[in-house]
């Protein structure tokens, strides 16, 4: 069988692999290039973000990069949204130009060359991480800087209007299985589940003391993410009797001194990959909560694999699709009421056999790069 071939056009250099769109975009290329896919990259890069890296070389045949313009023209005096429009550049049209191979557009952000009518005749797919313009306008709801919740409020306005060029587009692939209806108003639309770094059925100990705790993780720097822990410091923890650990890096000021106040809530600040994976796998219960209902967490993903009962609430269920994976609460009492009942169960070998075989239906690398190899 001839070896597939596919161009595939990166918001952000995806390695190192450090948050979840890039996780997901890094571990495809891995997965695709497994399956025997020649790639060719084309990754933009930028100040503050990844660099270009000799990482990439190992799954892709080609590499190619572009300095992504960041310049304040492209934010202010453009109709185009600006996370496209800065992602644009010739020499990247000219290189996709170079042979008639299908590309994989990552994102909205990378989908600038989408409708030129120079790749007309190519098949084309794009990879959606979001409703973007629903993730920015949830952005700017919860923004206390005005000059940003003008921006975000903004660039949701001008990434609506340009969402419709994904009827260019000869197949969407959605992250979310929520999504899928959305957009395939536009074009022919599948599920295909994150892309993340699996790990080995995981070694459990019977629950003891030192690991009758509940965990949150996550970037604490990011609204999101700090929102969910203020609803666990002011609704979850005066009502739980066990310890709640919040790990993550870059908690603001604000945080750190509420989190001092409370006797019983001990914070992990910047936790190494090494501590917080062992954080993950002795917590009793991991407490995964959001207010944004946009995508899927990987973190929850990452969770479910290496960490044993996990309480999530109704905006990270995906259409369902974590029921039998999750006890699913919103209400705090409800949320206090499966901490108890869980903290007492032992995580056996039954359970894990029973999560793994669940999370192989839907979260299996191997399987969702078969699906992708098939568009091809």
């Amino acid at each position: 069988m001839t070896a597939k071939t596919l161009h595939i056009v990166i918001f952000d250099v995806p390695y190192p692999a450090n948050y979840g769109g890039i996780i997901d975009v890094y571990y495809k290329l891995k997965s695709l290039h497994s399956l025997g896919v020649k790639l060719i990259c084309h990754s933009f890069y930028y100040s503050g973000h990844n660099s270009p890296t000799s990482e990439l070389e190992k799954y892709c045949d080609t590499v190619y990069y572009y300095k992504r313009k960041t310049n304040l023209s492209n934010l202010i005096f453009s109709n185009l949204p600006y996370i496209v429009n800065s992602r644009s550049d010739a020499e990247l049209l000219t290189n996709l130009k170079k042979n008639n191979y299908p590309i994989l557009f990552e994102g909205l952000h990378s989908s600038y060359y989408l409708n030129h009518s120079e790749l007309t005749t190519r098949k084309k797919i794009v990879r959606t991480h979001n409703i973007e313009h629903d993730y920015y306008t949830g952005l700017a709801a919860i923004e206390t800087n005005l000059v940003k919740r003008l921006y975000l409020k903004y660039e949701a306005k001008r990434l609506k209007q340009f969402e419709p060029n994904l009827k260019f587009a000869t197949y969407i692939l959605s992250i979310s299985k929520m999504d899928v209806s959305h957009f395939s108003q536009y074009s022919k639309t599948s599920h295909v589940p994150p892309f993340f770094e699996e790990h080995s059925r995981p070694k459990f100990q019977k629950t003891e003391l030192s690991s009758e705790f509940c965990l949150f993780q996550g970037n604490l720097g990011v609204t999101e993410n700090s929102n969910a822990v203020h609803f666990i410091l002011d609704h979850i923890a005066p009502l739980c009797k066990y310890t709640i650990k919040i790990a993550g890096k870059n908690p603001s000021k604000d945080l750190k001194n509420k989190i001092e106040t409370l006797d019983h809530v001990i914070l992990i600040e910047n936790p190494t990959d090494k501590e917080m994976a062992h954080e993950l796998q002795t917590a009793q219960v991991n407490l995964l909560f959001t207010f944004q209902q946009t995508g899927v967490k990987l973190k929850l993903v990452n969770a479910l694999q290496q960490g044993k009962h996990v309480i999530i609430n109704s905006l990270m269920n995906d259409s369902d699709l974590f029921n039998d994976l999750c006890s699913i609460q919103d209400d705090p009492k409800d949320i206090i009421n499966s901490i108890n009942q869980l903290i007492a169960i032992p995580f056996s070998d039954a359970l894990i056999d029973n999560r793994v075989n669940k999370l192989k239906k839907h979260f299996t690398n191997s399987t969702n790069a078969n699906l992708i190899l098939g568009l091809l």
